[in-house]
C-alpha cells in the first residue's frame, strides 16, 4: 500500500526516481530544466492523471540520463554551430537514454511510452523543406525504440528525396554507423557534424544552417507539455536544503530540559510501540519445524511455526520546527520542547530527526529547510534557532515526506512545532492528507497558539510553558492511539 501511494504522488515519485539514479530532483517554480547536476521540475500537483504521471516520470528519466552520461564540459569546449548543436542534441538524447535503460531496464518502457505520446500521430505544422530534414532526423532516431514511427519517417523521407535526391541515403549511412558505435558525447557531435556537412553540400539549406531556432526536440517537447499542464492543476512545491543560524542552549535551559526529559523517558517507551513478527508458536500451518516432526506419530498436527506479534520500538519521528519571524517571541520555548522530545525519544530507541524551516535559500526564490538533527544523530546543545522569514510549512512537509515515505520503520510520525499560521493553509492541508494516505501520522504542537486546532483538528495541542509539554503530548498521542485501537 505504501509503494502504491508513493507511485501515485508526484513529489514523492520524483524524489524516489532521482535517488535511484543518483541525481538531485528539486520541485518548485514554473519551469522544468536541468543545470547539468540538478533536475528542476515546476511546482506539481500532489496527484495527477496517468498521462501527466508518465510525462513527469519520462522527463526525470530523460534528464537523469543526461546528468549521468553527457559530458557537458567537453561539448562546451567545442566550437559548435546552432545546427550542429541541435542535431547533436537529438543524437545525444538517444545515446544517453540507451545507456540509462541498460542500467535501469524499467526506463526503456518509460521512454517508449514517452516517444509514442509525443511523436505518434503528432499533427504536422507547415514547414519548409529544410525543416523537414531536421524532423526526419529526430523521428528516425526515435523510431529505433518505437517502430510505429516508421510510416512517418517514410513520408518525410519521400518529401526530402523529391527535393534532394540521394540525401536520405547519405544520412541513413551516418545514422547506421552511429547506431552501431557511439561511445560518448563527442562521438555524437562528430556524427552531427557529418550530417551538417552533407547538408552544406546541397542548395537550399542556408536558412536552416544559420537559423537561431529549430523544431523542438524530445526535451523541449516534454518541458512545454509539462508547463502547459501544471497551469491547469493545483500545485505544490518542495523545500530545498538551506541553513539556519544556531546557538547553544543556556545552563538553565539545559537543566530544565533534563528535568522534563527524565519524566518523559519511561512513558515514551510504552507509548511509541510498533510490532515485529517473531516465529515461535507451534501451529497447524506456517513454516515446518523439523524439531516437532515426532508429533506426527501421535496425531498432533502442530508441526509448524507461526508468527506472533511482540511489542517493539520501531518508530521514526521527524520534528518539524517553525523558525519563521512570527515565532520570534516563542522560539526559546519551541527549541526547548524540541530538545526534550529529541532526547527522550532517542533514549527510548526511537529514530529522531529535527528540521527547522525556513532556512537561508541555496536556490534563488526557493523555500528551504534547515536540518538540525539527522535521523539517529545524538542530540547536541546547539538547538537555539534564529527565527526569520516566512512560514512555508507545506513545502517543508513535502520535503519531510520525501524522507519518511521510504523509511523502514513500521510507524512514522511527523510532529510540527509551530504557532499554527502557515503561508499556504490549503497546501498544508493537502500535504497532511498525502502523509496520511502514506500511513504517516501528523501531529501539531502549538507554542502559545490555540489556533493550531483549526489547522489539525483532533491532532494538535497547544502549550504556554515547558512544564505543560508531557501532559499535552500524551493527551495528543494517547487519544490517537485509542482511536486506532477502536478502528482496528
Amino acid at each position: 500500500m505504501r509503494t502504491h501511494s508513493v507511485l501515485r504522488c508526484l513529489p514523492l515519485l520524483a524524489d524516489v526516481l532521482g535517488r535511484s539514479y543518483g541525481v538531485t530532483v528539486e520541485i518548485g517554480g514554473r519551469d522544468a530544466f536541468t543545470t547539468g547536476r540538478t533536475i528542476r521540475l515546476p511546482s506539481l500537483p500532489a496527484e495527477a492523471d496517468p498521462s501527466f504521471l508518465g510525462l513527469v516520470r519520462g522527463y526525470i528519466d530523460h534528464e537523469s540520463a543526461h546528468v549521468r552520461h553527457t559530458d557537458f564540459e567537453a561539448i562546451t569546449k567545442e566550437a559548435v554551430s546552432p545546427l550542429e548543436r541541435h542535431i547533436w542534441n537529438c543524437f545525444e538524447d538517444w545515446r544517453v537514454e540507451e545507456l540509462l535503460a541498460g542500467r535501469f531496464p524499467g526506463c526503456r518502457q518509460n521512454f517508449r511510452w514517452l516517444i509514442r505520446h509525443l511523436f505518434l500521430h503528432r499533427p504536422s505544422p507547415r514547414r519548409s523543406p529544410a525543416d523537414r530534414v531536421a524532423d526526419w532526423l529526430l523521428t528516425t532516431v526515435r523510431s529505433w525504440a518505437v517502430p510505429d514511427l516508421a510510416l512517418q519517417c517514410q513520408a518525410e523521407a519521400k518529401a526530402i528525396e523529391r527535393r534532394w535526391p540521394g540525401l536520405v541515403s547519405e544520412m541513413e549511412a551516418i545514422l547506421a554507423r552511429m547506431q552501431i558505435h557511439c561511445p560518448d558525447s563527442l562521438a555524437c557531435l562528430a556524427y552531427a557534424r557529418e550530417v551538417v556537412a552533407c547538408l552544406a553540400r546541397r542548395d537550399g539549406f542556408d536558412t536552416l544552417i544559420a537559423a537561431p531556432e529549430f523544431p523542438n526536440d524530445l526535451g523541449q517537447l516534454m518541458r512545454q507539455e509539462i508547463g502547459e499542464k501544471v497551469e491547469q492543476v493545483g500545485r505544490c512545491a518542495v523545500a530545498t536544503i538551506g541553513e539556519k543560524p544556531l546557538a547553544p542552549l543556556t545552563g538553565q535551559q539545559l537543566a530544565d530540559i533534563a528535568r522534563i526529559t527524565a519524566g518523559l523517558r519511561a512513558r515514551f517507551h510504552g507509548l511509541f510501540q510498533a510490532s515485529r513478527l517473531v516465529r515461535q508458536m507451534p501451529s497447524r500451518r506456517g513454516r515446518l519445524d523439523c524439531r516437532r516432526l515426532h508429533a506426527v506419530s501421535v496425531n498432533d498436527p502442530a508441526v509448524f511455526l507461526t508468527h506472533r506479534r511482540k511489542p517493539a520500538v520501531n518508530t521514526a519521528v521527524h520534528i518539524l520546527l517553525d523558525a519563521s519571524s512570527s515565532m520570534r517571541q516563542r522560539i526559546d520555548l519551541a527549541c526547548q520542547c524540541c530538545a526534550v522530545l529529541a532526547q527522550a525519544l532517542r533514549q527510548t530507541g526511537v529514530s529522531v530527526a529535527l528540521t527547522a524551516f525556513p532556512g537561508a535559500s541555496l536556490v534563488s526564490g526557493g523555500p528551504t529547510v534547515a536540518p538540525i538533527l539527522k535521523a539517529g544523530e545524538k542530540p547536541h546543545g546547539n538547538l537555539l534557532v534564529t527565527p526569520s522569514g516566512q512560514t512555508p510549512l507545506a513545502e517543508a512537509l513535502w520535503w519531510v515526506l520525501q524522507r519518511m515515505a521510504t523509511a523502514r520503520q513500521d510507524r512514522r510520525i511527523i510532529l510540527i512545532v509551530t504557532d499554527g499560521a502557515p503561508d499556504n493553509p490549503s497546501g498544508t492541508r493537502d500535504a497532511i492528507q498525502a502523509a496520511r494516505s502514506l500511513g504517516v501520522e501528523v501531529f501539531g504542537l502549538g507554542i502559545d497558539a490555540p489556533c493550531i486546532v483549526g489547522l489539525m483538528p483532533g491532532g494538535s495541542a497547544s502549550i504556554e510553558r515547558l512544564e505543560a509539554l508531557p501532559a499535552a503530548l500524551f493527551a495528543l498521542l494517547g487519544n490517537a492511539l485509542v482511536r486506532q485501537g477502536r478502528a482496528a
